[in-house]
């Protein structure tokens, strides 16, 4: 397993922006984990919003004095295809049913990469279901698993398969309350995900220097356009972004569609959601389409900095971290309401919800595109919404509480 190697970060940097009471308390409460040895498992460094939490989390832990680190399990073909349909399983849509061979298969290779997991860490915390089954080599260590899926639809096979291993964990933890299903309310707990306000990606641009960088991508500054920053997945729905904005486009021609993203290196699948997503832009002739496939913070700030109109077209989200970094930029956000977006997206408070019908969306879009400044306290609430309840610090303080509470400190 490969230790990621962080940045490191201090959490009196964050006093300006969530205030004296919030950092203070975190201290005060992360006092008895210090040089407590906590090892976080998953399996991506990049690609998703699990690698962007811990891309936060594990540093500011260590500078709360946690002796902290963030393992990734080492990449195999056959076995992210296993854990991408369990994925999928999990969240309603099974390619196909699990099979025994598949769930085999899982558990011969988390045996087999076993061999390189440090044994002496005082708590492990295991993320979504490739690092389930690592389970199996921590007895008597105190184990918490971390759940980012919807699970409100899943497949009952693949539900049984993961409820099978539970009883071996001390705690789980899910995003949203109607996730926890048919598991033991007193055995989980609800955190919901953050953003880093400080990181590459959130941090505060100004105007000419989010312009110089997305000029650099061909993204024409002059002109108005929407965006819509997540991996191509299905679930996440680019091409339905396409086949509204080729309705919006209708009213303001010289608007613009940005779609950025990558596939995560666990997603077997996502290359050939890429291709999919292409043709559907050259059958629209590509006019004032940017596809963006990259990894690249920055460019994500510059983007969300600047869109008139942010879209998260998403049918299934586990919470939807792309929507929280717009709302902190203050953006107009439309989304469907699913899984934790719904505690984000307020309709007509801090954005607008998507309906099902593509013309009455694009109506709405316009709408707000050609009377921004009438929707101008949106954007206001947006930010203000996200201090509140989904910066890092309010995460943190929650793991520290939830870490104490399991190690009996």
């Amino acid at each position: 397993m490969q230790e990621v190697q962080l940045e490191n970060k201090t959490i009196e940097d964050y006093r300006e922006i969530v205030g004296n009471e919030v950092i203070d308390d975190l201290i005060k409460n992360a006092a008895p984990l210090k040089n407590k040895k906590i090892i976080e498992i998953n399996s991506t460094s990049a690609g998703g919003g699990v690698a962007e939490i811990l891309k936060a989390k594990i540093p500011l832990l260590r500078n709360l004095g946690v002796d902290a680190s963030w393992l990734v399990i080492p990449p195999d073909d056959d076995f992210f295809k296993v854990t991408k349909n369990i994925h999928n399983c999990l969240q309603g849509n099974c390619g196909q049913a699990l099979k025994k061979t598949d769930t085999d298969y899982y558990i011969r290779y988390l045996n087999q990469i076993s061999e390189k997991l440090p044994t002496d860490a005082d708590l492990y915390v295991l993320h979504d279901p490739q690092t389930l089954g690592l389970i199996n080599h921590l007895k008597g260590k105190k184990v918490i698993w971390r759940c980012h899926i919807d699970l409100t639809e899943a497949d009952q096979k693949a539900l049984e398969w993961i409820q099978s291993f539970y009883p071996r964990f001390n705690k789980i933890v899910f995003s949203l309350d109607e996730y926890v299903k048919g598991f033991e309310h007193k055995k989980t707990t609800i955190i919901h995900p953050a953003i880093d306000p400080l990181s590459t990606k959130n941090k505060f641009l100004r105007t000419y220097e989010a312009k110089k960088i997305i000029t650099d991508l061909d993204v024409n500054t002059d002109k108005p356009y929407m965006l819509q920053v997540s991996r191509f997945d299905k679930f996440k729905d680019p091409i339905g972004v396409l086949k509204i904005f080729s309705m919006v486009r209708k009213f303001i021609p010289n608007l613009q569609c940005v779609l950025m993203g990558n596939y995560a290196t666990d997603d077997p699948d996502g290359k050939i959601y890429y291709d999919l997503v292409m043709e559907k832009a050259q059958e629209l002739k590509r006019h004032n389409i940017h596809i963006i496939n990259k990894s690249d913070d920055l460019a994500v700030n510059a983007l969300q900095t600047l869109a008139d109109v942010v879209i998260q077209n998403s049918n299934k989200e586990g919470f939807g971290l792309t929507v929280t970094e717009a709302l902190w930029k203050g953006r107009f956000v439309f989304s469907h309401p699913v899984g934790g977006i719904a505690l984000q997206v307020l309709h007509d408070q801090t954005g607008f919800y998507l309906g099902y019908s593509d013309d009455a969306n694009a109506d709405k879009i316009v709408d707000v595109l050609k009377n921004k400044e009438y929707y101008s306290h949106i954007e206001q609430n947006a930010k203000e919404h996200v201090r509140k309840n989904f910066l890092i610090t309010t995460m943190l303080g929650k793991f520290v509480n939830l870490y104490g509470e399991v190690l009996k400190l």
